[in-house]
């Protein structure tokens, strides 16, 4: 009897240990993942503070408009709350702006602090000892406060795609273009020809594509990019009425182009709209361009969305972690 109750015990002891282990993968803890919303973040500042002049200046900031889109839509959906009341899932969530005030600061100072309290968490952090020194350091820094918001939010996105990931379509993608990528459960392909793989997420309301296709090599520029995607969706995507296919809105300014690089692969990307020739479909698009090492051929990952009733923000986030998921 003895016996069996210390065999009883080594074994739950063992799978105690297996259950520790299973929640840590890589050094992360599965079981302490930040919350919020897509798109969201938490505002911490005080009261007192948030003046109807401060709420103007960093609103025009955390709400600037996501860029390339066919509507306007911030680009993060706002909770306000005061130090005070930040505690508990308001600590938890993915990403955090707080301004804490001290009058016996010496000093002002601005961190961006990676995984404080959860996995996956960014909190932007300004001290100061005054209301208008802490607002000028939030100007100064706003570009990286964006951009760092915004990774955290594609992060999301991209963990949560690695744990329902569709096996069959990304091994299809490892062999024809030698590429690696994460591709959520749900998308199937559209179309698939020899250098190209169109695949869809439909649903009754919207759309969210993903194009994938290779080119003879060509220089790397806004201009040559746009006209090979054309010539690809002319060819390959028939749009909803007979003669119909996308293309790149001829829009001023648009689509926008940045030279990128993606883990090891240097590119070019652009954000712009797409509408239908013979037809009134449109939406926005992601693109992200890179040549062989040897300039033998270029290949894109192209994500749209179309989705005429609804915000389009988030779906054209889902397309774009799915496009920078790229290996």
């Amino acid at each position: 009897m003895k016996n069996k109750r210390v065999l009883l015990f080594v074994t739950i002891v063992s799978l105690l240990v297996s259950c520790r282990d299973r929640a840590q993968v890589g050094m992360i803890k599965s079981d302490n993942f930040s919350t919020g919303k897509a798109g969201e973040m938490i505002l911490a500042i005080d009261t007192v503070y948030w003046t109807p002049a401060a709420m103007a200046e960093i609103r025009s900031v955390l709400h600037t408009p996501q860029p390339a889109i066919n509507q306007i839509e911030p680009m993060f959906d706002i909770i306000q709350c005061s130090n005070s009341d930040y505690t508990a899932s308001f600590m938890r969530h993915r990403n955090v702006v707080q301004f804490d005030y001290n009058g016996q600061y010496s000093g002002n100072s601005f961190e961006v602090a990676r995984n404080p309290i959860a996995n996956q968490q960014v909190l932007v952090r300004i001290r100061g000892n005054s209301c208008d020194s802490m607002l000028s350091l939030f100007n100064k820094n706003r570009e990286e406060i964006l951009k760092v918001l915004y990774d955290n939010d594609l992060a999301r996105l991209q963990n949560a795609h690695r744990k329902l990931n569709n096996v069959v379509l990304e091994k299809k993608i490892k062999e024809k273009f030698g590429i690696m990528m994460t591709v959520p459960d749900g998308y199937f392909v559209g179309r698939e020809e020899e250098d190209f793989l169109w695949l869809c997420f439909r649903t009754p309301k919207n759309d969210r594509f993903v194009m994938i296709y290779k080119s003879p090599y060509y220089e790397l520029g806004k201009d040559n990019i746009v006209a090979e995607r054309n010539r690809i969706t002319k060819a390959y995507i028939q749009g909803a009425v007979q003669g119909a296919y996308p293309v790149v809105a001829d829009l001023k300014g648009y689509p926008l182009e940045s030279v990128v690089k993606i883990r090891r692969h240097s590119g070019v990307e652009l954000r712009g709209l797409w509408a239908s020739v013979r037809d009134k479909m449109g939406g926005p698009f992601y693109s992200y361009t890179m040549a062989a090492p040897d300039k033998s051929y270029c290949i894109t990952v192209d994500g749209f969305v179309y989705a005429p009733q609804e915000n389009k923000r988030d779906y054209l986030r889902e397309v774009e972690a799915i496009v920078k998921s790229i290996q």
